[in-house]
């Protein structure tokens, strides 16, 4: 029954990941890039759908709500662990001054905002924690995670169907 959440969940957390991986080494944004959330917001929804829907057909279409709702999640949070190992190697490794495109942006921004002096510094350093490669795999890790959980929650309550 969970072999579908994990071959659903590891093929969509590897595919998301190759796209981030080519799409930054084709040289597209990788932040902010409306294709690739689009792409990744598909592939977040698809596993727990994929597992469910199969548990569903191989058990002549009925599956309950509990049961259909631990597929999807789990099959979720495979997907995602699996993305967030690549978001890992992509901020860790291959692009580990990701913060150096954008601080200088930003601090123009809070510099047109009026904030200078100590203040300045002290919001650069806080964006500059906020935009470490740890913050920003964890940030992704609970923040796709809830996401997935609750589309997994939702594919349970529309595949679940026992007569």
């Amino acid at each position: 029954m969970y072999k579908y959440s994990i071959k659903y969940g590891i093929l969509a957390g590897a595919l998301s990941g190759t796209i981030m991986v080519i799409a930054f080494y084709a040289g597209y944004p990788t932040k902010g890039n409306r294709y690739l959330t689009v792409i990744n917001l598909i592939l977040m929804y698809a596993p727990s759908f994929l597992a469910i829907y199969s548990v569903r057909k191989v058990n002549e279409g009925e599956i309950t709500f509990k049961n259909a709702l631990k597929i999807g999640i789990l099959a979720s949070v495979i997907g995602i662990f699996i993305y967030t190992c690549f978001s890992a190697t992509y901020y860790y490794i291959l692009n580990p001054n990701f913060a150096n495109k954008y601080l200088p942006d930003i601090e123009i921004s809070l510099k047109q905002a009026g904030v200078t002096g100590a203040e300045l510094k002290k919001q650069m350093a806080e964006w500059r924690e906020e935009l470490s490669a740890f913050n920003r795999t964890i940030t992704i890790f609970f923040g796709s995670s809830i996401l997935s959980s609750i589309l997994g929650g939702i594919n349970a309550l529309v595949l679940c169907k026992k007569d």
